[in-house]
């Protein structure tokens, strides 16, 4: 007999008092309860009224699991009614405070969002998220209430918790006709569920040579397993030889003086492209998003660093000239020791990738103008996006952000770290899901 502990599933979503339910996405819901043998929670909010939040529990929600109060899932991730008003427009203000420090939260609210909180200068972050619904949006016709029918989202957060620490979550989220998909599974009202491949998969950042092998390994096993039809790669190229934030630090160049060279770095960053090629179906488009590690290689040729870098000098001097012809360096620099195939693209700065309305070319380093970034001005700037660069993964409304491929200690993230090993889905219903790999696997 397995020692294995068993793995149980939660579909929680919420549901506003007095307000009908949606059907087919209820239905749906229903099938993928039974697809993982799982159970159906369901988490109270007012109505439109303070006097209407019990209505619809008594009625078309009255065979399911109402969680009024908390209800702890495993030890490290519960979840928690905190009355959060439905036409709230940020619905996780101000509660990281009130979480236990190192417990995931899920909250009732008919948006959904994700936040992660720092908790440890070693263990993973918590994560706040909130659900999204299963009633059909019914609001005050005032400004609050029209941005909240607009933000509206038919949603639920599937969790799977295994032993008394370990679990993976999910966000299902759902068009108006209830449809919504889970690592590649379509659920639609009470059809049977059928496997879709994604329209794209949009992977953590790379950085080659920080990327973590067991993170690599499970990233190139889903590659295979949902055969997405796009695969978008953030800050692949890593830049650690010429650094030029350590580039005064003598301490760290005398403690990393065998570091790779540039032309190591070229050289796996080939070999980690031609094996991504590999691992993908032909049919399949790569794109590589220009992100600010691939800069460090511009920076470094623009400033003459190569001249005086002996262990650099000579490819750096190649390189720029082929900077100075105007193609992009980085590009060349791959191309020395790898001819890649027609559906590998590498992107500019300038260049868009939108899939089904959503925006997967910007990095999400720059802000608009070339200004500081931030989740809000992504949002402004992009409307649907899913972008990289904190690694730490996000949901704000629409814009959506991956986590990291690395490991999650790296020589420049001392201490408190929002870092997780996060991936996005985009399918076919327009819709995104994060998904998570921990512990080297990215489900139970």
């Amino acid at each position: 007999m397995s020692l294995d502990a068993k793995v149980e599933t939660y579909i929680i979503t919420s549901a506003q008092g007095n307000v009908g339910v949606n059907r087919n996405f209820l239905e749906g819901l229903k099938k993928c309860c039974e697809f993982y043998n799982g159970e159906i929670l369901v988490q109270p909010m007012r109505g439109l009224n303070n006097d209407d939040e019990e209505l619809v529990l008594k009625s078309i929600l009255s065979g399911y699991h109402i969680v009024s109060k908390d209800q702890k899932l495993n030890d490290k991730i519960r979840v928690s009614n905190y009355e959060i008003l439905p036409q709230q427009i940020i619905p996780l203000t101000g509660l990281e405070r009130f979480t236990q420090s190192d417990v995931s939260t899920i909250f009732a609210s008919p948006k959904q969002f994700l936040r992660v909180v720092p908790n440890s200068n070693r263990d993973l972050p918590k994560v706040l998220m909130s659900t999204g619904a299963v009633t059909l949006p019914r609001y005050n016709q005032n400004r609050i209430g029209l941005i909240a029918e607009r933000d509206h989202t038919f949603g639920a957060i599937l969790v799977q918790v295994k032993g008394k620490t370990k679990y993976h979550y999910r966000q299902l989220s759902a068009l108006k006709n209830g449809e919504f998909f889970d690592l590649g599974m379509r659920f639609s009202g009470t059809e049977t569920p059928l496997f879709v491949r994604p329209e794209a998969m949009i992977l953590g950042d790379w950085h080659c040579g920080d990327t973590d092998p067991d993170v690599r390994a499970e990233t190139f096993e889903m590659i295979q397993r949902y055969k997405p039809k796009v695969v978008v790669i953030h800050d692949f190229f890593n830049g650690y030889s010429i650094n030029h934030h350590d580039k005064n630090d003598k301490v760290k160049l005398a403690q990393n003086r065998d570091k790779l060279s540039l032309e190591d770095e070229l050289r796996l960053a080939a070999e980690e492209l031609e094996k991504i090629v590999e691992v993908c179906d032909g049919n399949t488009g790569i794109y590589l998003v220009k992100s600010n590690h691939d800069e460090w290689l511009e920076k470094y040729l623009s400033n003459g660093e190569f001249i005086s870098d002996s262990q650099n000098a000579v490819l750096g001097a190649e390189l720029f000239i082929e900077n100075v012809r105007g193609n992009d360096p980085l590009v060349e620099g791959i191309r020395k020791y790898y001819k890649f195939p027609s559906n590998v693209t590498f992107l500019s700065r300038d260049d868009d990738l939108k899939i089904l309305g959503w925006q997967l070319g910007s990095h999400g380093d720059l802000g608009a103008n070339g200004g500081k970034p931030g989740i809000r001005t992504i949002e402004k700037a992009h409307g649907r996006s899913i972008t990289g660069h904190s690694h730490t993964p996000q949901i704000f409304r629409n814009a959506w952000v991956v986590g990291t491929s690395t490991y999650l200690k790296l020589d420049y993230n001392e201490g408190l770290s929002s870092w997780l090993n996060t991936h996005g889905f985009l399918y076919s219903n327009r819709k995104p899901q994060l998904v998570n790999i921990v512990e080297g696997t990215h489900r139970f």
